[in-house]
């Protein structure tokens, strides 16, 4: 029998709590500029996707992999969030200069990058305590499925496109098409989200890691 057949999947409730947070976080992002030409914000948010994915998933992978087997797990983890907010905040940084570089006008991109490096500092106790509860469970994060970068890009570059057409449609015709299209983004993604959440993962990789013994050491390490 495979071993990993026999971990449980993740909570459908938790599921649907990340990705009303990750429509909130799109909603909020797509609004965030009021002001900018449609397809400007569009360009922008397509080249966030198209860098930060590549980026932040292979790296957390590692890093948390790392954090299941360590030993002495503080300096572990300590890491492991420190390179996601460094990778965040630096897709964000190279957003706000693309933003002003478009519009060099603009004078609130500082205090809007400031803001959302802040929205990311204060998820820093959440990922704590969403870590300890992994280790705990002892269930390596090599023998779980993960996300996809390309397939996560592909289902996030078909939201935008569809988002900034609709908002193309409807600019003749309202004059808050931007909110309307945040909210309909948060709603799409709220709903849709749990839904396909199973399409954007790959089987894990046969490693050394899903060796049963490395796996009886990480489960061992997460009971002390």
């Amino acid at each position: 029998m495979n071993p990993h057949m026999s971990q449980r999947p993740p909570a459908p409730g938790g599921i649907r709590r990340v990705y009303a947070l990750v429509g909130i976080v799109l909603a909020v992002m797509w609004v965030g500029e009021t002001t900018e030409p449609a397809w400007a914000h569009g360009l922008r948010t397509v080249v966030l996707l198209l860098t930060l994915p590549p980026l932040l998933l292979p790296a957390n992978r590692r890093l948390t992999a790392a954090f299941h087997t360590a030993a002495r797990p503080g300096p572990a983890l300590a890491r492991l969030i420190a390179v996601r907010v460094l990778i965040v905040t630096a897709a964000l940084a190279a957003n706000a200069l693309l933003g002003h570089l478009l519009d060099p006008h603009s004078g609130h991109a500082l205090r809007a990058l400031a803001v959302r490096v802040l929205c990311v500092l204060l998820t820093i106790p959440l990922q704590i305590r969403a870590a300890h509860r992994s280790r705990a469970r002892g269930v390596h994060p090599s023998a779980r499925p993960t996300l996809s970068a390309p397939r996560v890009i592909g289902a996030k570059l078909t939201l935008v496109t569809a988002a900034l057409l609709a908002q193309l449609l409807l600019n003749p015709y309202m004059a808050n098409a931007q909110l309307a299209i945040a909210a309909a983004l948060a709603v799409t993604v709220t709903a849709l989200g749990p839904a396909i959440h199973a399409r954007l993962l790959i089987a894990p990789a046969a490693g050394p890691s899903a060796d049963p013994a490395a796996q009886e050491r990480s489960e061992a390490r997460a009971t002390t």
